[in-house]
Order: structure tokens, then C-alpha cells, then sequence
């Protein structure tokens, strides 16, 4: 029997609580999940509930979460192995690879939330996931109303999201490294590598299916017509039809997903001049040229033929999105991507206005695993260690 969502995000941020030396604050546990921050609110309240943890407030109102007496109770983390015990040999089903996926993506990109200090451009979420402008507004928005994202209007007012939540740590200044972007790993981020060849296998299945149902027409013909059987032709056409729609698109699913074929594809040359045009625009003033565009993909194609026209397509893509000009001189295309620079810029701005970064410290003034005359000796150490600081400050007379 599989557990539940609620009771498999509890044991996640228990073994994340855990995994954190015992102390936590939201953001780190939302940090080290991956999930939104109301899912791992939840979960605390019902770790809290079952005493495998506690919360305490400092003095200056900051919350922190501790492991309870309880402790751990033999929990595995939802993402190692052996999490579901027996079933583990069994392959999930699609909607499990699709939410693993979207985690472990979730978590790339909290990382990079941290370590850019709590600030992040939509520049700076393309060149990370590497989907189109359109869909990385849609993305931030769903990242700010999961994470506690606020938007700040930057320079040239572009917008910019302060993730404030995510930077306040009791283990001081968040020093992971940064995630590699979508262009240096040439495939799409949210895609499986199951997934992968699942549609490859897919594809071969098909192609063998089609291929065999059109040697077979001819043989069936052929006895249905000795037999007298009525109406074969039709049936023969229809047969035939299908066998070579399933190649046609079993042959397309083989070739899209086989590794040899992947700067053929549009959103992979997308991806590489993306990283391109990133490179560019951070070292200059982002003037592209298509011809060092092609250039720097086919040094990372090697042997395999880039085609300057797909190139050229993904850069033109890229211009519309980002509103880049394009010039021609000679026989070269030239694009500017100038606002590239401009929202890093402003990203980087807000961060040095902002600093978020916060290390959480001070004394418990309330902790929920007290118990009554530990709270109560704790109210009246606090009580009395205010009436010194109030005599101390007292002006003399």
C-alpha cells in the first residue's frame, strides 16, 4: 500500500529537517524540498502534532523548526531508493515521473533563487530552464505564488522577483553551487531521461507494427481473394494506411529522441543559442552575429552538420521574444540583445538594494516541546533579564 501525499511531503521534510542538522527554517526546508511553501507548512503542523517536531520563536520573531523526541522513526527520504519498500522494482506511472521531475526541477531552481541572493530576473529563469519568454512569466508567477516571490520593478522597468522567504537561514549564507543552465545540457530540463526512451521504445514498436502490417497486406490479399473473400480492397487500403501512418510516426518519435539526431532539432539549437546569446550580452553590448552563432554550436556538435537555417530560425525566435533588432550586412545576420543585459542588470540591482540574505539568531522565547515549568522558568528568565536591560537604560538622576 503506497502512503499518502500529505504523509509522503511530512516524511520529506522530516528527513530534510534532519538532514539540515535538526534546525530549519521555512526557507530551508522549502529550499531543500522543492515543494510549495504551503505543502511544507502543512507538513510541519502534522510533525508538530506528532511531536516528531517542534517549533520555537526567537526574540526577534523569527521562527525556527527542530526535531522533536520522537525523531525519526526509521523514515528514508521520498527521492532515495527503497522509499516504497516493496513496490520499489515496480515502474511508477506517468504521473509520478511527471512530479519527480517537476521537483527535482523546483529544487534546481530554488537553488538558483539562493544563490543569486533571493533575486531573479526572467532572463535569468530562461537561461536556467530554457522555455520561451511567454512561458518563463508563467513559470515565475507560479514559483512567486508557491514560494512567496514579490515582484519589484527594475531597471527600465523590467520586473524582477525578491524571494525574501527563501533567504532567511539559521545556517548562515546559502554557499551551494549554482545550477547548470538549460543551453550547457542541451536537453530539455523537464525532460526524463525514462521518458526519453520510453518514446524511443515507443517509436520502434510503432515503426515494427507499421512495417509489419504492410509486408502482411499483400499475403492477406492474396488468401482472402482465394477464399472469395467480399470487400478486401477496401480493407487492404485501410490496412495499408495505418501501417504507414505508424511508421511515418514511429519513425519521427525514434529520430526525435535518438541523441544522434538532437541538433536537428529546433528547441536544442534554441537552447545552445540561447547560451550564446547569454555569453554575448553579459561580455558586451549583445550583438550577436549568426555566424559565430552557428560557429559556437557546431564546436559543441562536433562531427554532426549544424544547419545554419534551423539557427537561423531559433535566433529569430529569441529576437521576438526579447525584442531584439535584427541588421544584415553582407551576408551575416546581426541581432541585439541589448534588454538581456539590461534585466541581469536589474536583477542585480534590486539584489544590492534589497540584501536579503539573513541568518536567523537569538534566544527561544517560546518553544512548543516545553514543557509548563520549563515555559514558565523560561517567561520568567526573559521577564527578568528586560526589568535589567530597562534599569541599565534608565537615565540617572
Amino acid at each position: 500500500m503506497r502512503p499518502s501525499r500529505e504523509v509522503e511531503s511530512s516524511d520529506q521534510v522530516l528527513w530534510s529537517l534532519r538532514a539540515l542538522g535538526g534546525e530549519a527554517t521555512l526557507g530551508d526546508l522549502v529550499a531543500a524540498t522543492g515543494l510549495p511553501r504551503s505543502s511544507v507548512e502543512r507538513s510541519l503542523d502534522a510533525l508538530i502534532a506528532t511531536q516528531r517536531g517542534h517549533v520555537r520563536v526567537l526574540e526577534r520573531g523569527d521562527v525556527t523548526y527542530h526535531v522533536g523526541r520522537i525523531g525519526f522513526d526509521g523514515v528514508a527520504a521520498p527521492w532515495l531508493p527503497g522509499f516504497y519498500g516493496a513496490e520499489r522494482r515496480r515502474t511508477p506511472p506517468r504521473s509520478e515521473l511527471v512530479a519527480a521531475r517537476r521537483a527535482a526541477f523546483d529544487r534546481k531552481t530554488l537553488r538558483l533563487i539562493r544563490t543569486r541572493d533571493g533575486v531573479l530576473s526572467l532572463a535569468e529563469l530562461v537561461e536556467q530552464t530554457g522555455l520561451p519568454l511567454r512561458a518563463a512569466e508563467v513559470e515565475m508567477q507560479r514559483l512567486a505564488r508557491s514560494w512567496g516571490g514579490e515582484a519589484h520593478v527594475g531597471l527600465d522597468g523590467h520586473t524582477v522577483y525578491a524571494f525574501p522567504l527563501l533567504m532567511e537561514s539559521v545556517h548562515g549564507r546559502f554557499a551551494a553551487r549554482e545550477p547548470r543552465p538549460a543551453w550547457v545540457r542541451s536537453e530539455d530540463p523537464m525532460d526524463h531521461a525514462r521518458q526519453r526512451r520510453r518514446r524511443a521504445r515507443r517509436g520502434m514498436v510503432m515503426t515494427s507494427a507499421g512495417s509489419a502490417m504492410l509486408v502482411g497486406v499483400p499475403f492477406a490479399v492474396a488468401a482472402t481473394k482465394a477464399l472469395g473473400v467480399p470487400g478486401v480492397g477496401t480493407a487492404a487500403v485501410a490496412v495499408s494506411v495505418l501501417g504507414a501512418s505508424l511508421v511515418i510516426v514511429g519513425l519521427r518519435d525514434v529520430l526525435r529522441h535518438h541523441r544522434r539526431f538532437r541538433f536537428q532539432q529546433r528547441d536544442t539549437l534554441r537552447r545552445y543559442a540561447l547560451g550564446h546569446v547569454v555569453e554575448t550580452a553579459l561580455a558586451g553590448k549583445g550583438v550577436v552575429s549568426l555566424k559565430r552563432t552557428v560557429r559556437f554550436i557546431q564546436a559543441r556538435a562536433g562531427k554532426r552538420k549544424v544547419p545554419r537555417a534551423l539557427v537561423e530560425a531559433a535566433l529569430r525566435d529569441l529576437a521576438e521574444e526579447f525584442g531584439a533588432p535584427i541588421t544584415t550586412e553582407g551576408d551575416d545576420l546581426f541581432f541585439g540583445f541589448r534588454s538581456v543585459k539590461r534585466q541581469f542588470l536589474a536583477s542585480y540591482l534590486v539584489r544590492r538594494q534589497l540584501a536579503l540574505g539573513r541568518r536567523v539568531a537569538g534566544d527561544t522565547v517560546y518553544d512548543t516541546e516545553d514543557a509548563p515549568a520549563a515555559a514558565a522558568a523560561r517567561e520568567l528568565a526573559l521577564f527578568d533579564r528586560e526589568l535589567g536591560t530597562a534599569a541599565t537604560d534608565a537615565p540617572a538622576r
